[in-house]
């Protein structure tokens, strides 16, 4: 989803410049995983950018993207952003080993329980980026709702990633 701006252009002819609705969901994630080895979106479906977007405000860290479609995954083979063919309701656990966030952006509800257990089985924080018509289900003392600026960028959980395993 794009955001249109009119703004005058010295001409004084209105043009338009699209800035990104996930703007702020970048700048969090810059700001909160600045020393993240590995940040993951799962789910990823056709729109990458949020992803390069995170690569480049995180030149340092892996961010891989995930999407049950291995045809759409061939397609982004050549982006800075590794593109890996998984499926979150049966996740290969290796892909996401290290992470520190998992994150996904309007997934459908049928992958939110999924997608907590696997942020919980590896010891990621997860952030989803529910629909507006979905927040309310997120409204309960498991997760953080997120808010910048006066908008909700996404609700976020915490796990304690677990030491004791070498």
């Amino acid at each position: 989803m794009v955001i249109i701006r009119l703004s005058s252009n010295p001409a004084g002819q209105n043009s338009r410049s699209a800035s990104s609705m996930f703007d702020e969901l970048v700048e969090y994630v810059r700001e909160n995983y600045s020393r993240a080895s590995k940040i993951v979106e799962l789910g990823v479906g056709s729109r990458i950018e949020v992803a390069e977007m995170i690569k480049k405000s995180l030149p340092l860290a892996e961010v891989l993207v995930t999407d049950k479609d291995e045809s759409w995954v061939r397609r982004y083979i050549t982006s800075q952003v590794r593109a890996v063919a998984d499926d979150v309701m049966f996740p290969q656990t290796p892909i996401y080993q290290n992470a520190s966030l998992v994150y996904s952006i309007h997934p459908p509800f049928e992958i939110l329980a999924p997608m907590v257990a696997l942020a919980g089985s590896i010891g990621a924080d997860l952030l989803v980026v529910p629909r507006s018509e979905e927040q309310e289900m997120f409204d309960h003392d498991e997760w953080e709702k997120l808010v910048r600026k006066g908008r909700t960028l996404g609700w976020l959980r915490t796990f304690e990633r677990d030491t004791s395993v070498p």
